[in-house]
């Protein structure tokens, strides 16, 4: 029984010894081993006194002999780096740059040999459990952390670490930050018991260790800005870009000058569309031009895509001015018929109230049309004035009433009109309906104001997603004009534009709908 027990805890015994020798394989022992070296070699490379036995090193990585020699531009600029004064230290006193580049490399140094202790002896180690090293791996993690912070603030006027070793320092310190997150994911895989977490942090950290030690033999990425264009270019891509105008011009006269049939139909639609808006215009009492809504848009559309540079903007830029062009007198008649409607309804109460008082008084409604013409304001004066003059020239009270009604957008407007022409024809008390009518009114708008005050919120929402994307692109020309025009002359910037114009058009009906009430 009591071999039995011995032969049992010598096979746990061996088990246990398998389980720890197993934490790495062969392959990450040498990317452990090889990472120690280099950094071992990369903090004398920075010493301002170099041993001449580190100037041509061969030290033996992945199975083969590989042989480093320091690289020229590292001895005179780390002499400079010896002489620059970069950080003060109330214990240590003022330190170079090359010495506070010396301080992480000397720490993961450290790191990986202690990292070594847990190999099995014959790869050099001590078979050291990793969780009896926690707590030296937490004061080396808090060590790196304080000289990397160190590392991040330590500048000149002229200088900062970024810039070291001939630009070099800013990509080895982004890859010393990757270093400091291992080291972080190594304390939670040892708390955890996870050996191959363990041995793939510390593995990523020495590749990461020997990826900074290459930078030094490669030559360093400098930021080469484009080319500028000289005066001579800029002239003849001027004039190129004038002359295909003038070309695209001259084959748009070709056209039509080629097809005449077609641009007299075309013109002639034209004129007639043109001359429909104008009466439109006209009987909202505004005198305009149409000719201007529609030219204006595409000369403003056209000197924008002109500006861009690009004859195949400036024909997109004009062709979409046009269309806005064609678009614009119905939108801005509409708009137009909208507020006159808005400022009538203001003005009906008034309206009603006195032709009210008028029937009392015992005139008729075309004697009460009189009054309100006459004594209230436009637009509502105008509206009755014209109702009275189309009445005298012969046309029919209930046509003139009707005209009207066409002519000017108002819900409460209709229900006045319809009440007098039933009362025409059928009779009735008419006071008493424009006394309900002025009733309705006041309710209607106590309604429209509350509701109002509960969708404030729905339409600012809504001015905002449409105005704050283009406030923002106007800041950017602002700061780089030259870039977003080249960015927006190109066909993905036009094909951006056209996507963020339908989409923050369809996010500002959304939103403006969630603020519409149905009753």
């Amino acid at each position: 029984m009591r071999k039995l027990v011995a032969i049992i805890l010598t096979l746990a015994a061996l088990a246990a010894g398998n389980a720890r020798a197993g934490v790495f394989t062969k392959t990450e022992m040498d990317e452990i081993s090889c990472a120690a070296v280099k950094m071992q070699l990369f903090y004398y490379y920075l010493a301002p006194e170099k041993d001449p036995n580190i100037l041509k090193y061969t030290l033996k990585c992945g199975g083969a002999d590989v042989t480093y020699e320091m690289p020229k531009w590292l001895g005179p600029e780390v002499t400079e780096m010896a002489g620059r004064k970069v950080w003060r230290d109330p214990e240590e006193g003022e330190i170079t740059e090359a010495g506070i580049w010396q301080t992480p490399v000397s720490i993961l140094y450290e790191y990986l040999e202690l990292t070594r202790k847990t190999f099995p002896p014959e790869a050099g180690g001590a078979n050291i459990q990793p969780g009896l090293l926690i707590k030296e791996y937490a004061d080396i993690r808090i060590r790196f952390q304080m000289s990397m912070d160190r590392l991040y603030r330590a500048r000149t006027r002229t200088v900062n670490m970024g810039d070291s070793m001939q630009g070099r320092g800013r990509t080895i310190m982004a890859q010393f930050a990757l270093v400091l997150k291992e080291m972080e994911s190594i304390a939670d895989a040892i708390s955890s018991t996870n050996q191959r977490e363990y041995a793939q942090a510390v593995t990523a950290s020495a590749v990461l260790c020997q990826d900074s030690f290459r930078l030094l033999f490669r030559p360093p990425r400098v930021y080469a800005p484009p080319p500028k264009e000289s005066q001579s270019q800029k002239i003849i891509g001027t004039a190129l870009s004038i002359l295909g105008i003038i070309l695209i011009f001259l084959a748009v006269q070709a056209y039509f000058a080629l097809n005449d049939e077609k641009t007299d139909k075309v013109m002639a639609t034209y004129k007639e569309k043109v001359a429909t808006f104008t009466e439109a215009f006209s009987r909202q009492f505004i005198s305009i031009n149409v000719k201007y809504l529609v030219l204006g848009p595409t000369a403003l559309f056209g000197l924008l895509g002109m500006l861009t540079g690009s004859v195949l903007m400036f024909v997109l830029f004009t062709a979409l001015g046009f269309y806005l062009g064609l678009r614009t007198p119905a939108f801005v008649l509409n708009s137009m018929k909208q507020a006159r409607g808005r400022k009538i309804d203001g003005q009906l109460m008034d309206g009603l109230i006195l032709l009210a008082n008028c029937l009392r008084s015992g005139l008729d409604i075309v004697q009460g049309f009189e009054m309100v013409s006459k004594d209230l304001l436009p637009p509502i004066s105008d509206e009755f004035g014209l109702v009275i003059k189309n009445y005298q020239l012969g046309m029919t009270f209930e046509k003139a009433l009707g005209v009207m009604e066409e002519r000017v957008e108002s819900k409460m407007l209709s229900y006045m009109i319809r009440a007098i022409v039933l009362q025409r024809q059928m009779g009735g008390n008419l006071t008493k309906v424009f006394e309900r009518i002025v009733v309705d009114i006041r309710e209607e708008s106590k309604l429209e104001e509350k509701t109002k005050a509960m969708t404030a919120q729905q339409k600012i929402q809504s001015i905002v997603v449409g105005i704050m994307p283009w406030i923002m692109v106007g800041v950017m020309f602002l700061f780089q004009p030259d870039v977003m025009i080249k960015f927006y002359a190109s066909p993905i910037g036009f094909a951006v534009l056209i996507f963020c114009i339908v989409w923050i058009s369809i996010g500002m009906k959304v939103v403006s709908s969630l603020g519409k009430i149905r009753v």
